[in-house]
């Protein structure tokens, strides 16, 4: 298991909603995502619409990242949607989504080092590339 994660082409934004502690098929499900290349293209423009839409902040945490959107008509059941789909496809991660103030905070951790790498790449790409289309 040691060594650093490799991201999946076909994964590049994964993600589950749960406040549990992880589950033991997270710590043993593959670091990649299960959709179509179609339906990866569909779900990552939802997400980079989302982010450009309303992100607030991401910050790079010890086991994930927490991402940070502003609390406006919509964002929290796009934001509560995407990460329930998330969810069957990229089940190495884990997903909570709760109010802070009046912004909505996501925080995606996973229970491996190849996971938190992974999920760290994942809005890494996401954020580089909005920065990329809006400088």
């Amino acid at each position: 298991m040691g060594g650093r994660a490799e991201p999946s082409r076909r994964g590049t934004l994964g993600w589950m909603t749960t406040r549990r502690q992880p589950q033991e098929h997270q710590r043993s499900a593959p670091i990649a995502c299960s959709l179509a290349e179609t339906d990866l293209a569909n779900r990552q423009d939802r997400w980079r619409q989302l982010w450009q839409r309303a992100a607030v902040d991401a910050v790079t945490t010890s086991n994930g990242l927490q991402l940070l959107f502003r609390a406006t008509p919509g964002v929290e059941g796009e934001l509560r949607q995407l990460a329930e789909l998330e969810r069957d496809c990229c089940a190495f991660a884990d997903w909570s989504v709760r109010a802070r103030g009046k912004d909505l905070l996501l925080d995606v951790t996973a229970p491996t080092e190849q996971g938190i790498t992974a999920v760290q790449a994942m809005f890494g790409k996401l954020r580089s590339e909005v920065e990329t289309a809006s400088g």
